[in-house]
């Protein structure tokens, strides 16, 4: 079997961005770090997998397509998400 190294500079992991309530500052990091709410995790194993209680491996999957579904509508400048854990109304924008 062979086993594959992890990459240091994992594109996932060059992904920012920054999340805005006005004028401040609520994060600013990597995408992965984001807190994806947990209803929306659950919501999305089952409608994914068919599963309300998702193992790791789900939950793995459900986070990473959330993830890129994010980084995919901050395309467009600013843009709300419903998926993470931050006060109504705040924006999340890419950070180059």
């Amino acid at each position: 079997m062979i086993w594959r190294k992890a990459k240091k500079d994992n594109f996932s992991q060059k992904r920012r961005v920054e999340v805005r309530l006005g004028g401040n500052i609520l994060f600013n990091g990597s995408l992965m770090d984001l807190p994806i709410k947990e209803e929306w995790v659950i919501k999305k194993s089952i409608e994914f997998f068919n599963d309300p209680a998702p193992c790791y491996i789900h939950r793995g999957a459900v986070t990473v397509r959330l993830l890129n579904e994010i980084w995919e509508s901050a395309i467009l400048a600013e843009t709300a998400s419903e998926y993470v854990d931050f006060p109504f109304g705040a924006k999340i924008k890419r950070v180059i």
